[in-house]
């Protein structure tokens, strides 16, 4: 089974244009016909080390690492819960209206800190999205599923439309201002935490770090694999090492950070 699980990576475009150019550039060398080859070469290489190694899982654990991991018992008490946004979308065509990602686990550590008592409400921040001239929150969608349909009575309160973490921090800093609290706990994918505790703290809130949504290979139970066949989920990861690096810089230009 595992077996067959692996060759349907080739059924897949990344695991075929791989095989594809790893087939041409082997032939081309056996022919010892090299001119021309360099920059095929060169991203084969690319596309191997990205997909095929462990490079990205390392890269992504350098974020996840910087803040160590806690269990929702083991979390200290706070003023507050802040759910960052990033784990769904609206959506006029799903049964819920919201579209949740990957990222969802940034949700349900959050409502998982405030059954267990960690703090007295909890607040859901996200993006804006434009549809036909009208405009929709991320976190409105997720509090209207989280007390409509699941019909949960817990405190929780949507921050509304926000352009990105920098946006977040601000809203969120005027809201401890204006409710007096001395602390939050700062709910985020591990990978992205770093940067948003470099923001919160920039916009002066004090925060507790309570990372979630591992994504490198070497957090997760039986993937203790070296070299692999080409994963889209290398890829993945990699984009999203890149978006944090890229996203530090541009903080930092900006002076949020």
């Amino acid at each position: 089974m595992d077996l067959m699980k692996q060759l349907l990576l080739f059924v897949q475009p990344l695991g075929f244009a791989w095989l594809l150019l790893t087939v041409w550039l082997g032939w081309r060398f056996w022919k010892k016909e090299r001119r021309g080859l360099l920059l095929p070469f060169a991203a084969w290489a690319v596309l191997s080390l990205f997909s095929c190694t462990p490079l990205t899982a390392w890269l992504l654990l350098g974020l996840e690492d910087k803040y160590p991991s806690i269990k929702v018992a083991d979390a200290p008490t706070a003023d507050a819960i802040i759910c960052l946004g990033g784990s769904a979308a609206p959506s006029l065509t799903e049964p819920t209206r919201v579209n949740f990602n990957s990222n969802v686990d940034r949700v349900t550590s959050s409502l998982g800190l405030l059954t267990q008592g960690k703090a007295p409400v909890m607040i859901v921040t996200g993006g804006a999205y434009k549809e036909k001239g009208q405009w929709y929150s991320e976190a409105d969608v997720v509090v209207a599923y989280l007390k409509e349909t699941l019909k949960l009575t817990l405190p929780i309160e949507s921050l509304g439309r926000c352009a990105d973490t920098h946006d977040e921090a601000v809203k969120i800093a005027a809201l401890a201002k204006e409710r007096s609290w001395n602390n939050v706990l700062l709910v985020t994918s591990a990978a992205h935490m770093p940067r948003a505790v470099a923001v919160f703290t920039k916009a002066g809130v004090k925060v507790q770090p309570i990372p979630c949504d591992y994504i490198s290979s070497f957090k997760m139970m039986g993937d203790d694999s070296w070299v692999h066949l080409p994963q889209l989920g290398s890829i993945q990861g990699i984009t999203s090492w890149l978006h944090e690096m890229i996203g530090w810089a541009v903080y930092k230009w900006r002076g949020w950070i």
